[in-house]
């Protein structure tokens, strides 16, 4: 299972590297237009606060939905539900980790000056 788990997370991984690379850059740069809703860094910076606003309704939604249900039905879906949506996250978080820039730099590392 870790097998196809390994796969799926580096698929992930390619994929949202390859939209962000491939066509967001592009697109904010003028150098293609992939349609995207947005036509500049502010404005997907909009967008993706109205997305993370829309998503915490989502999941209250979730919630509230859920408990109008019948008790064991709405337990096991929200149990399937927040199953889901914690492994789409996760993938997301390592990419995230992956991409932190270092807060300090080791200065071994660092060029030094020719005198």
């Amino acid at each position: 299972m870790k097998f196809f788990a390994s796969i799926r997370r580096k698929l992930f991984n390619r994929r949202v590297n390859r939209e962000i690379f491939d066509k967001i850059f592009p697109h904010l740069n003028g150098r293609a237009n992939h349609g995207y809703s947005f036509g500049s860094n502010d404005e997907m910076v909009r967008l993706h606060i109205r997305s993370g606003l829309d998503a915490q309704m989502k999941f209250d939604m979730i919630e509230r939905t859920a408990a109008k249900m019948p008790k064991a039905y709405g337990d096991a879906f929200r149990y399937i539900a927040y199953r889901d949506l914690n492994e789409r996250m996760k993938m997301y978080l390592e990419i995230a980790a992956e991409r932190i820039q270092p807060e300090t730099c080791d200065q071994r590392f660092v060029a030094r000056l020719a005198t």
